[in-house]
């Protein structure tokens, strides 16, 4: 079987519909990723709603580990927003930018919050959130996909502007009709 027969059979048993941009994976094989993304995120959440931050004031805590509390929970919840749309969406650049920003924002501040929870609450709870926050964030697959989106695109806007300029180039040396 020579590779141009293997080639042809495989594309005749692909799904049809869209084809994917050249270089990314189709969104029915992205789509599972970002959901366990989202799963994983969602096991974080009970760990953190667990979290007594008033206590910690009352034992001489800053006032502002409760704020950073209700952030860390909300930016949670914003984090998890953006993977259900990207979900929807995998090859969205500005969805999978959004996600991995709020990510990236999320796991700060559960970073930071952890040195409270270690210091203020239980050392083995603060273990316990960065473990699952570790396992659940997935950030290293997230920022390649962003990156291979982005270079998709921007190749995908090079062409474009090339095919622009040679459309106004073969305009410009139209003669004039009479």
């Amino acid at each position: 079987m020579t590779a141009h027969s293997v080639l042809t059979a495989l594309l005749l048993m692909a799904p049809q519909g869209p084809a994917p941009e050249a270089g990314l994976l189709p969104d029915w094989e992205l789509k599972p990723r970002v959901e366990k993304l989202s799963r994983g995120l969602e096991r974080v959440r009970p760990l953190l709603e667990r979290l007594q931050p008033e206590r910690w004031t009352a034992a001489g805590a800053p006032k502002q580990y409760e704020q950073q509390y209700r952030d860390c929970l909300e930016t949670l919840g914003f984090v998890q927003n953006a993977a259900t749309r990207l979900a929807e969406r995998p090859n969205r650049l500005t969805l999978a930018v959004e996600t991995l920003v709020r990510l990236e924002t999320f796991i700060d501040l559960t970073t930071s919050l952890s040195q409270a929870i270690r210091r203020y609450q239980n050392p083995a709870v603060a273990d316990l959130v960065e473990s699952e926050l570790a396992a659940a964030s997935d950030r290293e697959w997230l920022r390649r996909h962003v990156l291979e989106l982005s270079a998709v695109r921007e190749r995908e806007w090079e062409t474009a502007e090339q095919e622009a300029q040679q459309c106004r180039e073969r305009t410009l040396r139209q003669s004039p009709r009479k």
